[in-house]
């Protein structure tokens, strides 16, 4: 496959950020693709691809479909991934792993079809060179996804390798962290338009704050990253992957005017967010943490968004919380008009008790929380 050729990928996101990840496709040049669930199909050239990688922010993983075919029972199977040409895509220094979603009446056994396709991986390279390739669960150069529906089968390349919310800033959280990927989502359905004042009151870790200063200052998501899981595959473009880097990094625009505000009640969390800042040293002049009770925060300015993960009442008294969503509303409404809140919750109680009106409602997982991303107007 050349640099030029157009091949298929798959990427996967959060429920609710499927519209946001396509707006980002059609950014980097790709219009065309079609929206499932939690997934996006789309075309694209392995320049494209790369570059998918580097600047994606609300997009989990980018996988390749690399084989289709049908099997009738684990034997076959075997025989068929065997026959597959590995030694194209990786080589025998490189360690991989095979995770799968197998629903099917012909393989009821998923972690014993997982391990039969990796015995026909390490075969086939036994058979070529007299040698294997190792497998490393937690830690592969390579990550192969097995999914079978049926006697349908089909192998998919992690390109990203880690996920792409391991951005590489955020070395410190604390107990129930937001998502990367969640955080940039956020930011992208509330509408900000990066010309107003952002702030999150209730900050944690500060992953908010962050990736809004990596959107206002064209950061690319994967900026602080050290490696993809292309980067070891038999046809990685050194040159090619550069000059995605150099066009993207050309892009980033460190004069901006406008603050980002960020505090939280708990100086624990405060310090964790400061912490995590200082890993990403471009931001520091743009973004400012500190200890603060989110129900005496003032405005800056005549307009502005605010967001906020506040505590769902998963692991305190709910009528705390309720009172909680309900005082920060009316400070909202007292101090902020002009502005617009986000807030993300499962506690539909407690949301309903925000004396705002609400323009917009977004349906949303935070982990395996269901949640409401609600918009208000001050």
């Amino acid at each position: 496959m050349s640099k030029y050729d157009k091949h298929k990928y798959i990427a996967k996101t959060l429920k609710g950020l499927e519209q946001v990840v396509k707006q980002e496709l059609i950014e980097l040049g790709i219009p065309k693709c079609r929206v499932t669930n939690r997934a996006i199909e789309f075309h694209a050239t392995k320049e494209q691809m790369y570059a998918c990688n580097y600047n994606f922010r609300t997009a989990i993983s980018i996988l390749k479909p690399m084989f289709a075919f049908t099997a009738k029972d684990e034997n076959e199977l075997y025989d068929k991934v065997k026959e597959l040409e590995w030694e194209k895509i990786f080589g025998l220094d490189k360690t991989f792993a095979i995770s799968h979603s197998v629903n099917s009446t012909v393989f009821t056994h998923s972690q014993y079809i997982s391990l039969k396709t990796k015995d026909a991986i390490v075969d086939r390279f036994r058979d070529k060179f007299n040698d294997r390739p190792n497998v490393d669960a937690k830690d592969p150069d390579i990550k192969l996804n097995l999914y079978i529906r049926g006697e349908k089968c089909q192998i998919l390349l992690d390109t990203s390798g880690d996920a792409l919310f391991k951005r590489g800033y955020r070395l410190e959280t604390n107990s129930a962290p937001l998502n990367e990927v969640m955080a940039a989502g956020l930011l992208a359905l509330s509408g900000w338009d990066k010309n107003s004042a952002l702030i999150d009151p209730m900050c944690g870790s500060g992953t908010i704050a962050i990736e809004a200063g990596m959107m206002l200052c064209n950061i690319p998501a994967g900026h602080y990253r050290t490696t993809f899981g292309f980067f070891n595959w038999e046809d990685f473009d050194q040159d090619l992957w550069k000059k995605v880097r150099n066009e993207s990094n050309a892009k980033i625009d460190l004069e901006k005017g406008i603050k980002i505000q960020a505090s939280d009640l708990a100086m624990r969390s405060v310090r964790m967010a400061q912490s995590n800042l200082r890993n990403t040293p471009e931001l520091n002049r743009i973004i400012r943490f500190k200890v603060e009770d989110a129900l005496e925060i003032q405005a800056s300015g005549s307009s502005g968004t605010i967001i906020i993960n506040p505590p769902y009442g998963e692991r305190i008294y709910k009528d705390e919380v309720a009172i909680l969503y309900q005082r920060f509303g009316e400070h909202i409404k007292k101090e902020f008009e002009g502005y617009k809140l986000g807030v993300l919750s499962s506690n539909t109680e407690a949301l309903n008790l925000i004396p705002l009106e609400k323009i917009e409602e977004f349906d949303m997982m935070n982990g395996s929380i269901d949640c409401k991303y609600q918009l208000f107007k001050a």
